[in-house]
């Protein structure tokens, strides 16, 4: 059987270490399996430990020299047949190790977007493009990613397949705890995000505390990674001057969260930029309506009226406005439809469908 190395950034509740750990379960019977990044989370990092034929703790959340003498030993060791970048830190990593070992290379964006400005925008670039002749295919997870990749890049597109993230939950009670909060309010939001500057945290707070409800309540679900403590800091002080505070939770990282989403009201999601959002596909199967931004990947899942409510990103007057109509439409017609809907799309969203895909690119010869 084939062996594939997976790296992303760090063993961390969400995003990318979630995704890559479904598909390595679904695919254990067809390929062996190997994973590479920090850990940061030790349930998930033993969770990787059972279900891989070997992990390792890598620091890949930034570029350095150790990390990158590690993987080459890791590489040597276990020569696979196949490296798997996700995200910008496995990219990096996954073209310095090409250098020394010609592996075939595959890379998935999970959440493309435009961080960057001038020199470092146009050096990003360049190794975008340097980078496409390495890799034998690149994954966008959404239509409006591989767009948005292809119109920044201009890497060829034939060099850019779609292949959707594979999403379950096995809805649970929430913890105790979480529970006797939730029972406080007559409406509770929920938002799956990490603390972090894409996610635009700021825009929900304000949001919250603009929509002036002392029934309404907003839990989020997600921490953040070590790159990020400038903006939590900044979170933080503007939660501590909001009048809502005592309504605004910060649950942190919880194991499985996407299984507790049913037991909300209404899923929001503010990001600047998403791949495609596994939590709105768990909000979907959760039946829980839907609010996000109008930024790529979330335009691939909510269409307005149809499937949920969308919003101008960073846009908090909007936000507030959509928040108040759709709570005044709670338990109407429209709102039904709107979550069958939505539920009856997320289910194109397996975790076989996204295996048999990825198998399928893997076995190819191009």
């Amino acid at each position: 059987m084939k062996k594939v190395l997976h790296l992303f950034p760090a063993y961390k509740i969400g995003g990318a270490p979630v995704n890559v750990l479904r598909f390595i379960k679904g695919s254990n019977d067809q390929i062996i399996n190997y994973a590479a990044a920090l850990k940061v989370d030790d349930r998930l990092f033993a969770d990787y430990l059972e279900n891989t034929d070997d992990s390792f703790d890598v620091d890949l959340t930034s570029l350095k020299w150790k990390s990158f003498i590690e993987l080459l030993r890791i590489v040597k060791k276990i020569n696979p047949d196949i490296v798997h970048a996700n995200g910008k830190g496995g990219a990096v990593y996954a073209f310095l190790i090409y250098v020394f070992y010609r592996k075939r290379v595959f890379y998935t964006f999970r959440g493309f977007h435009i961080k960057y400005a001038g020199i470092k925008h146009k050096f990003y670039v360049y190794f975008e493009r340097l980078f496409s002749h390495i890799y034998t295919k690149a994954i966008a997870v959404s239509h409006s990613e591989r767009e948005l990749f292809l119109k920044t890049t201009q890497v060829k597109a034939e060099k850019v397949e779609v292949i959707g993230n594979g999403v379950e939950i096995s809805p649970r009670p929430l913890p105790p705890e979480m529970r006797c909060e939730v029972d406080k309010y007559k409406l509770n939001i929920v938002t799956l995000s990490r603390i972090a500057e894409v996610k635009d945290i700021e825009t929900m707070v304000k949001g919250l505390e603009l929509l002036n409800d002392t029934e309404v309540s907003l839990h989020i679900m997600g921490g953040y990674l070590s790159v990020d403590q400038f903006y939590k800091d900044r979170i933080d002080k503007i939660i501590a001057g909001l009048s809502c505070k005592d309504r605004i939770y910060l649950w942190g990282d919880i194991e499985g969260a996407g299984d507790y989403v049913h037991n909300f009201d209404l899923y929001l999601s503010t990001s600047l930029s998403e791949g495609l959002p596994t939590s709105i596909i768990e909000a979907g199967l959760s039946e829980v309506l839907v609010l996000a931004t109008d930024c790529n990947g979330n335009i691939d899942l909510i269409v307005e009226g149809k499937t949920g409510y969308l919003f101008p990103k960073g846009d908090t007057a909007e936000l507030v406005n959509q928040l108040k109509q759709a709570i005044g439409r709670f338990g109407s017609q429209q709102q039904s439809e709107i979550i069958a809907n939505n539920l009856r799309q997320m289910k194109m969203y397996s975790i076989s469908s996204n295996v048999s895909k990825l198998m399928y690119l893997y076995s190819r010869k191009d």
